[in-house]
């Protein structure tokens, strides 16, 4: 197993730069990772649009046990899976995941996307119910 601490290195690695659609071309869905958090059981980072419209994400690490949706393959090494991640959030960010229509969960100092097997759960709860029938509970499509 993929050890939680080599997984927040490379996340580290990663955040900090623009995510772009395109690289090299200016985006509106331009964002960046910021402010991660070791927290038990998972990874707590800020997701911050070019806009500023931003949320927070509590990813569950593998030694947690919890869904890890975003696996599409298992991963060779950290930087794998945190590029698996990486690539699911882009899809988040980039079909408006940051915006009105994802649940939030809102505390004291911030707003939380809640993540589900098909993504960031989204606020009609039809849609929701539809989408939840699209993935196993690690969100792998079945074959």
């Amino acid at each position: 197993m993929i050890g939680d601490q080599e997984i927040l290195v490379a996340l580290h690695r990663a955040a900090g730069r623009s995510r772009l659609v395109s690289p090299g071309e200016e985006s509106p869905w331009e964002y960046e990772i910021r402010d991660i958090r070791a927290v038990p059981g998972g990874i707590d980072m800020a997701l911050v649009h070019r806009d500023g419209v931003g949320a927070r994400m509590v990813v569950p690490l593998p030694s947690s046990g919890g869904s890890q949706p975003w696996l599409y393959a298992d991963p060779d090494d950290a930087d794998d899976w945190v590029g698996q991640l990486l690539i699911w959030v882009d899809e988040e960010v980039y079909t408006a995941g940051l915006r009105a229509g994802r649940t939030r969960v809102d505390t004291d100092d911030a707003s939380y996307v809640e993540l589900t097997s098909y993504g960031w759960r989204v606020s009609d709860p039809a849609e929701h119910e539809r989408l939840l029938n699209f993935g196993t509970p690690q969100g792998r499509l079945e074959p």
